[in-house]
Order: structure tokens, then sequence, then C-alpha cells
């Protein structure tokens, strides 16, 4: 684990026992070709479709573009600053990201999914841990584009969101978890241990839970209107119910009452898992960014050598470093957390970028 510094459309029902991959490689790569060899091959479909070729060249047309994109005053200079100013920054997260999709662009077999691993991963785990290795990647993508047009307010807010699926990541893959609420350490729940199988159910639960929740909201505003509407709500309350069977009764009551997939508020996630805190520091300032209560600091005011104040709003780096430094630890902590559970071969990768990543920490400005 890395040091940190401390200052609408219903998803396809799943089978509870699908069948393993049979195939040597376990991980499928896109039915969809991409990069250059995708740009060829559409090409070709395009003429063997009869329609006429586009005269404009694609480089241009992304130019023009790009000309007519929206920008806040200032952009473009902030962004040649930041380019300039944190090079180094954006190259380790460039080179961090590239890690997280290498998961997917040159897969292999993990050790862990293997029959006599030590504790074996069953599809429904590989399939959330990927899963959260494939949105942390786009949450830290995100983080970093924003970042780099100097919307540090925004890569907070995006930072916030990657955090949260570290804490679930921590949660699903340690060996033990030991659940605490207000401080205090819950009792287990007889016959269904927090094993990491049992983990992976109770996140299942929460998120059909979460699903069923939304489509009731619909269907009462009269938003889901679909003729289907009552099947697609059969279907999402059988989910719910075939996923709690699992958990039973207790585990389900315990999810009812708390705001994660571990049945507790991410506070008391938080303090579980020994990241505290991570919680305070960095998770719950940017909460106001999200929750909109944090307007004044978006305005200056200065008076008026004549009498009366302007309100001003600019733009600045400040806070660019830091959200990079953030979802970078975010990031290195999620993969690492994968790897050591999934044993995707990853070490030598993440031991060599982790002391780059704790270098950022010593290049953060003095504001």
């Amino acid at each position: 684990m890395p040091t940190w510094p401390v200052g609408l459309a219903y998803p396809v029902p799943m089978s509870l026992n699908p069948a393993p991959p049979s195939h040597q490689s376990l991980f499928v790569r896109p039915t969809r070709p991409f990069g250059q060899r995708a740009v060829l091959e559409r090409e070709a479909e395009f003429q063997q479709s009869g329609h006429r070729r586009r005269t404009t060249p694609l480089g241009a047309q992304s130019t023009q573009m790009e000309d007519k994109t929206m920008r806040l005053p200032g952009e473009d200079q902030l962004r040649d600053a930041i380019l300039k100013e944190h090079g180094p920054e954006l190259e380790v997260t460039s080179d961090l990201l590239n890690i997280g999709v290498g998961v997917f662009l040159n897969p292999v077999r993990p050790v862990a999914f293997e029959v006599g691993a030590s504790e074996a991963v069953d599809s429904f785990e590989l399939l959330i841990c990927l899963g959260l290795v494939a949105k942390a990647c786009r949450q830290f993508r995100g983080v970093v584009a924003v970042a780099e047009i100097s919307l540090s307010d925004v890569a907070e807010s995006n930072g916030r969101m990657l955090l949260e699926t570290m804490l679930t990541v921590e949660f699903l893959t340690r060996p033990t978890v030991t659940l605490k609420r207000n401080g205090k350490v819950l009792p287990d729940v007889s016959g269904h241990s927090l094993t990491r199988l049992l983990r992976s159910r109770l996140y299942l639960v929460h998120d059909a839970a979460g699903t069923l929740k939304t489509l009731r909201g619909m269907v009462s505003t009269g938003d889901l209107r679909s003729p289907n509407a009552d099947h697609v709500l059969r279907v999402a309350e059988s989910h719910v119910q075939e996923y709690s069977d699992e958990i039973g009764p207790e585990w389900t009551e315990r999810l009812k009452h708390g705001t994660t997939c571990a049945g507790v508020s991410a506070l008391d996630l938080a303090d579980s898992l020994g990241l505290l805190p991570i919680y305070h520091a960095f998770y719950r300032p940017a909460s106001a960014r999200i929750h909109a209560s944090d307007a004044s600091r978006y305005v200056e005011v200065t008076e008026k050598a004549g009498g009366g104040l302007i309100f001003s709003a600019t733009s600045s780096m400040k806070g660019v470093a830091e959200a990079l430094m953030v979802s970078s630890l975010a990031m290195l902590d999620i993969l690492t957390a994968v790897n050591q559970r999934l044993e995707l071969r990853l070490e030598g990768q993440l031991h060599a970028i982790g002391p780059r990543i704790q270098e950022m920490t010593g290049r953060l400005p003095v504001e």
C-alpha cells in the first residue's frame, strides 16, 4: 500500500453461477478494434458499404472541432503553464494509467483463478475486481484530463470518486476485515463469516438493491413508462432476493442501514480499513465540491479605492499538483490491492512506479 501524506438502461441480469471461461486467456479482447487498426478496418467497411468517402481529412475535422470548443478565459495559457510546470507528474500519471489499462490490453490468466490456489477467486469476484479496475482507469483519466486544463476543483471531485473506489477495492480484496460502526467493532454474523467470497456477495446485493431503488423511483414519478416496466421491476426484485438469500437476513438488514457495500458508512468503512486519516484529509474536503457548499471559494471580493466592491472569478493552477498526487496514490493502491488478490503479475511495474509517485508528494507547491 502506498504511503499517504498526512495533512438509464437496466443492466442485463446475471446468472448466479456463470460458467468460468474455458480458454487459456481469461480476458477477452474488445470485439471492435481500436487505434490505427480500427481506422483502417472501419475505412474498409465504409468503402464496402458503397457510400461515398468523406473528402475532408479526419485530422482536419478534429482541428476544426477543437477550434470551436468552448473554453474558459485563460484556459489555453493555463494548460501550457501546467504542462510545463507539472510535466514530470503528468508523465507519471500516464505511465500509471498504462499499467491499469494493460490489465486488459495484455491479458493473462490470474494465478488466483487457477484450481488449487490458496484462496480461489470465483467468477463473480473476478468480474467485480476487473470491473473496479476498469472503473478506476476511467476515473483516474478523468482526474488528469480536467487537471490539465486547470479545473482542480473538478479533478478533486473526480478524485473523491476514485477514493471511494479505493475503499471498495480494499474492502473486497483484503484477506480479513473487521468492520466498525461509530468506532466500535461490529459483532460477527453467525454462519456468514466476512470472507472475501461473502464480501463479493455483499457487493452484488448492494448494487442490485441500488438499481431496484432507482427503478422504483422512476416508476413512482412516471419516468419509466415502458410497457415492460412491471417486468423490469420484477426482474430487479428477483435479483435482490436471489443475492440476499446468499448473505442471509442479518447481513441484508445491515446493508439497508449502511451507505456502502459493507453495510456501514464511508466514514466507518475508512475507519474499519485503517484509512481514517485519508478520509479526513482528502475524501471529506472534496465533499464540499460535490455538494455545492463552497461557493465563496470561487469568487474574490476586493474593495475599490473610491468605495464599493469588486467581485471577480479567476482560474489558476492552484490545486492541480495535489489532485494529481492524491489520485495517483489512490490508483496505485487500487492496482496493488487487485494485483495481490488476483496475482496479475504486475509486481515489477508497480514496484518501479511506486517511488516516482511518492516523489510527487515532495514536489507539492507551497500555497
